[in-house]
């Protein structure tokens, strides 16, 4: 019995060390500078909502600024820069030939422009913190910019406003933006595997003499054994076509097992359009500029 009891009290340790031993190497992601990149690669593979929330709560050190405290940060006699970003504040002191009274990037300063970042319109209306009504691709181009500020610069707290609260807790539009964002990544894949399935083609224009679309097992980015052939690809929900070069043999892309087909791969796919004056068997098409 008494060596049962030591069995037990050996086991009950070993757990208790290796319990306080995961809390020191997760306390060691968040606070030792030198696994930041691992802590980062571990929670970039969250959502963005809970990776978010991890380092957030993680931060003992955050600032809560109000937007007047914001603008008191703008490189005016030598002080502090700082900019914000969907609500993040991040300290461009460093880089203050860019940021700094004068600079070509002053005008992010002392305030949250996060449209801006990917509307290009720097105007007094353009330098806003309203985010809505943003493309997809432009909800994932902030977020670009947003993570290009973690890893270059010093995020140092959050601003009072749009994104987060008095307690600095996110705000009801800081997680519509998140769904946006998840909603987008979705997109993104779509639109990755669309381009996979259907390569880009080559282009060449020469102003005053033609243009020039052509295929080859590279275009597109997209490295394959097959070249294909340039059509007008019309895809569903976009306003204008593009040029895709279309696989020319065997069953087609949206159903690769079929067993009775044409062996003509997407030629058929009613999305696709031979263009005016192309040969249906060539792999380049050229057009006067007229």
């Amino acid at each position: 019995m008494a060596e049962d009891n030591q069995n037990v009290g050996t086991l009950n340790s070993f757990l208790i060390y290796l319990l306080s031993l995961i809390v020191v190497v997760i306390a060691s992601f968040f606070l030792v500078p030198a696994f930041h990149p691992v802590r980062d690669y571990v929670l970039n593979l969250m959502p963005f909502d809970a990776r978010e929330e991890i380092i957030h709560k993680s931060d003992a050190h955050i600032k809560i600024l109000t937007k007047a405290e914001l603008t008191k940060h703008m490189g005016e006699d030598g002080g502090t820069i700082y900019l914000a970003i969907l609500g993040k504040v991040f300290d461009v002191t460093k880089g203050k030939q860019h940021y700094g009274p004068g600079g070509s990037y002053s005008f992010f300063t002392g305030k949250d422009a996060s449209r801006a970042f990917v509307s290009g319109d720097f105007t007094s209306q353009g330098l806003t913190d309203d985010v809505s009504g943003l493309s997809w691709t432009d909800v994932l181009g902030l977020v670009e910019w947003v993570e290009f500020y973690k890893k270059d610069y010093t995020h140092i707290g959050v601003v009072v406003g749009t994104f987060y609260d008095e307690t600095g807790q996110p705000t009801e539009a800081l997680k519509n933006f998140q769904r946006e964002l998840e909603e987008a990544k979705i997109k993104q894949k779509l639109q990755d595997n669309d381009r996979k399935l259907y390569p880009g083609c080559n282009s060449e224009y020469r102003p005053g003499v033609e243009r020039r679309l052509w295929c080859s097992n590279l275009s597109g980015g997209v490295k394959r054994e097959w070249i294909g052939r340039p059509r007008q690809y019309f895809q569903p929900g976009q306003k204008q076509p593009r040029c895709a070069c279309v696989k020319d043999f065997g069953p087609p892309s949206d159903n690769p097992n079929a067993k009775n087909h044409a062996n003509r791969g997407d030629l058929d796919n009613p999305n696709m359009k031979l263009y005016e004056d192309c040969d249906e068997e060539a792999i380049s098409c050229s057009f006067p500029d007229k």
